[in-house]
């Protein structure tokens, strides 16, 4: 588990990652239970965490304070892929379901539009297990220190435009297509 040939993932990328190591686990990952009582990251406000149903079924558990003000809104309790473009659920859905399946994390960019302005972060995901449920959830984690900020042209709307997958992370299980 490191960061070999992954690309430039920024420091707090990085630190939000080895705070996830260092939480108790249950197998390969923790309880959400053990990650909520462990002491928070320094940067809890930029974490979501996403409940995983079914084939299209993607809830924000949490949406920190400092997504809220980057997003405009507290997405807490919200259908996460109706938070995205039309062109980008299928992508989304797709990388949280090998994930939570696998299980495994990944490493994203994140392109999220607040009407004519475009910000461009780097993200991470990983798994944590549901321990009331059974089911297997994602913590996820957007940079401050990679963030750019770009005014665009065209539609005048909140979103995320695009989540492009830059690397699975191998957390013991394998990784998607191995």
């Amino acid at each position: 588990m490191g960061f070999d040939s992954v690309g430039v993932i920024p420091g707090d990328v990085q630190e939000f990652f080895l705070h996830w190591q260092v939480v108790g686990k249950t197998g390969l990952i923790p309880r959400l239970q053990d990650f909520l009582d462990f002491p928070p990251f320094k940067l809890q406000s930029e974490v979501a965490i996403v409940d995983v149903g079914g084939e299209g079924d993607l809830r924000f558990r949490l949406f920190g304070t400092g997504l809220s003000s980057l997003a405009g809104r507290d997405w807490t309790g919200m259908d996460v892929l109706t938070n995205f473009h039309p062109s980008a659920r299928a992508e989304a859905m797709r990388t949280a379901s090998l994930a939570v399946s696998r299980p495994c994390g990944y490493f994203v960019t994140r392109y999220v539009q607040r009407v004519v302005i475009e910000t461009r972060a780097i993200g991470i995901g990983l798994p944590f297990l549901n321990d009331k449920s059974g089911q297997v959830g994602l913590l996820t984690f957007s940079s401050l220190i990679d963030r750019t900020t770009q005014v665009i042209a065209g539609e005048a709307e909140s979103f995320v435009r695009a989540v492009p997958l830059m690397r699975w992370i191998d957390i013991g299980a394998g990784i998607p297509g191995n």
